[in-house]
């Protein structure tokens, strides 16, 4: 007999919540949180003024799409924001900051668009989402999720800040390297197939 018998018994994990992220995963929601992801390209400028600067710092490729990291880099602390408000897609000031991008094939994402941050895309339109953001100082960062991958042919970043002095400015990059990445990015955990596992 022992005084403690009604303890219940935890039952011992599996390690495998794995598996509930892939059957339950929306692909339009973020990466994978099975996949490391493959750094794909490296930083380069959207847009400069003399009080801030506009840049993607990097893009990381995923099986099902891209995780892109942009930076705003302000000149004057005093004058600097967390932009977090407009780039949740919250905020209808036309002046504000804007972020997006153009397939080849014409289909488009950007920020600030609706009112509430997308997760479920009916249209079969790329989905810009952002996963995060924060600000320290000088430095603002927002990281995007953008599913699909992009089709082959010119894909387009661009910025838009009106506020700040910055008109629409596009960027043209080529995705074959991202498209290459992302096919070697494959699940950690399982099986998976045709591809290397880390």
């Amino acid at each position: 007999m022992s005084l403690f018998d009604d303890e219940p018994v935890k039952p011992v994990r599996s390690g495998a919540d794995w598996e509930n992220h892939r059957r339950h995963r929306a692909p339009q929601s973020g990466p994978p949180q099975d996949e490391v992801g493959v750094l794909a390209l490296s930083s380069f400028l959207l847009a400069r003024t003399s009080e801030v600067v506009v840049a993607v710092r990097g893009i990381t490729a995923y099986s099902d799409g891209l995780h892109l990291t942009v930076v705003v880099l302000f000149a004057d602390e005093q004058k600097s924001e967390d932009l977090a408000y407009s780039m949740n897609n919250f905020s209808r000031s036309p002046g504000r900051f804007r972020f997006g991008c153009v397939y080849a094939d014409g289909r488009a994402a950007t920020s600030g668009t609706r009112d509430a941050p997308t997760v479920e895309n009916a249209s079969d339109g790329p989905a810009l989402v952002l996963l995060g953001s924060g600000s320290i100082g000088l430095l603002w960062s927002g990281d995007y999720w953008l599913h699909p991958l992009p089709p082959a042919g010119p894909l387009v970043l661009g910025c838009r800040w009106p506020d700040r002095g910055i008109p629409e400015t596009l960027v043209e990059i080529d995705p074959a390297p991202l498209l290459s990445a992302a096919a070697t990015s494959a699940p950690v955990w399982g099986a998976p197939t045709g591809k290397v596992r880390l």
